[in-house]
């Protein structure tokens, strides 16, 4: 083999070499990209992703940083529900423990001595002994004694049946249900352990039903006054319902609540007719999904989900840009008062100038756009956060800007998360039927509630046809 045949082996050689490094290269990046999206997906908890707080383990953090020197527990104006004492006329029984002394230390008989109570008393509330109360309804007969005619009287149209269970306890299987989420063979063992009367599942479920169609009217009401809102916050979350995967949509304010099940969760759902956004002018409070920007009325973002967002690009790929933007965006907290009032307009302004910045460094920092795959170019989750704040910079800072925007969308949050604690109970709802009837009832139990109103007695009071929404019909 003489030199040039030597050069040329060599020459393949070290190109084969090349392109197997080349290949082991791309074979390595692949490999470290999984790498890190699986240490990403093993390390996120509720402060750098969406999953609910209850995931965390063992130790759970504040949201946002407490204040240096503030105690725990409630602070100061903060509403207790602590047992109090009730005027002495107001108990039900009274009880008085007698001196159990016979006779004085110096030996005089104290049997004739009349006994006086003191002042000083203890109170104790305690359940009365459960049974349940049997009315027996019957009807009068009277006979004409001219013509001997008989007239007899006629049952109150509610009680139709031989033998049945009143309002207030088919309200009382409702409530159990639908607002505290317990299944019917629960509320089953319940009545049984409570009032001896194991009630039969069919009767659980008519109870359902039938506070499902008395609150039909209640409600159009809560739709209504919710598309008359300034401010209304939106959210939307999975639910199984005949084995598909539904959205169950929220509208909610500080005094109403809506709910309703739909099989689709984008523009499709958000602009049926079941949903209020089409009418709504107000301002929505929402996150970044892309489906509530195509509604006519004013926005504005949770910044908790932004800092999710920071926090994993911070944590899992050491993106400097958002350590200072989620710093920038604490200090704005702060500075408007934990979210209840805007800043300052020098903070503002100050805010502003900084919150550019930021996003010029990341758009340094992030990769740039990869169009080498597909008309539609891939994108790091990062250089997306970003270009979303860009295109939304009003929307993501009204809460410092505008009056009554709130930092977090955590009103809708909270009021799906009761959907959540049904799931964990049912698994899926057998049929849509059944998800629309826990849609409306509980949107009602949630408004009554943040209302002041006592749930029991509102659910008996509608199906008489009081309620405490009916007013709105005349505004």
């Amino acid at each position: 083999m003489n030199k040039d045949e030597i050069i040329a082996q060599k020459d393949a050689l070290i190109a084969a070499q090349a392109a197997q490094i080349a290949e082991l290269k791309l074979l390595l990046e692949a490999a470290l990209l999984r790498i890190s999206e699986l240490e990403a997906q093993l390390n996120s908890n509720s402060k750098n992703s969406h999953k609910p707080p209850s995931s965390d383990w063992p130790i759970k953090k504040p949201a946002f940083p407490r204040l240096k020197g503030a105690k725990r527990g409630g602070k100061p104006g903060h509403k207790g529900n602590t047992l109090k004492m009730v005027d002495s006329e107001a108990a039900d029984k009274h009880v008085l423990h007698g001196v159990k002394e016979v006779n004085c230390s110096c030996g005089y008989c104290l049997a004739g001595v009349q006994e006086e109570a003191l002042s000083e008393r203890r109170q104790v509330f305690d359940l009365p002994p459960n049974r349940l109360e049997v009315t027996e309804h019957r009807i009068g007969l009277k006979q004409c004694p001219a013509c001997s005619k008989r007239y007899k009287g006629v049952f109150p149209q509610e009680v139709n049946a031989l033998v049945q269970y009143g309002q207030r306890v088919r309200t009382l299987m409702g409530l159990l249900n639908v607002e505290h989420g317990l299944p019917i063979w629960r509320i089953k063992g319940l009545f049984a352990d409570l009032y001896g009367y194991a009630v039969n599942e069919n009767t659980v479920q008519t109870a359902v039903e039938g506070l499902f169609e008395v609150t039909r009217a209640d409600e159009a009401l809560i739709r209504t006054a919710l598309e008359k809102q300034s401010l209304a916050h939106f959210d939307e979350s999975g639910v199984r319902v005949q084995g598909a995967l539904h959205w169950v949509h929220t509208a909610s304010s500080n005094n109403f609540t809506y709910y309703f099940v739909h099989p689709k969760r984008g523009k499709e759902a958000l602009g049926s007719t079941q949903s209020i956004l089409p009418h709504f002018k107000g301002r929505a409070i929402h996150d970044f999904w892309a489906s509530y920007f195509q509604f006519d009325c004013s926005h504005g973002i949770c910044v908790a989900h932004i800092l999710r967002e920071l926090t994993a690009l911070a944590e899992h790929q050491g993106r400097k840009w958002a350590v200072k933007m989620h710093d920038l965006f604490l200090y704005i907290y702060q500075f408007s008062d934990n979210g209840r009032r805007t800043a300052p307009d020098k903070v503002q302004n100050a805010c502003l100038a900084q919150y550019y910045r930021i996003l010029q460094m990341a758009d340094v920092e992030e990769p740039p756009p990869d169009h080498s795959k597909g008309r539609r170019p891939k994108k790091s989750k990062g250089r997306n956060l970003m270009e979303r704040l860009l295109r939304h910079t009003d929307e993501v800072l009204a809460f410092a800007c505008v009056d009554e925007v709130p930092f977090t969308n955590n009103l809708a949050e909270r009021d799906i998360r009761s959907w959540k604690t049904k799931l964990k109970v049912c698994t899926s709802f057998r049929t849509i039927q059944g998800a629309n009837q826990f849609a409306r009832l509980k949107g009602f139990c949630s408004t009554a509630k943040k209302q002041g109103f006592n749930l029991f007695e509102q659910l008996c009071a509608v199906q008489n046809g009081h309620s405490f929404l009916r007013p709105l019909a005349l505004t």
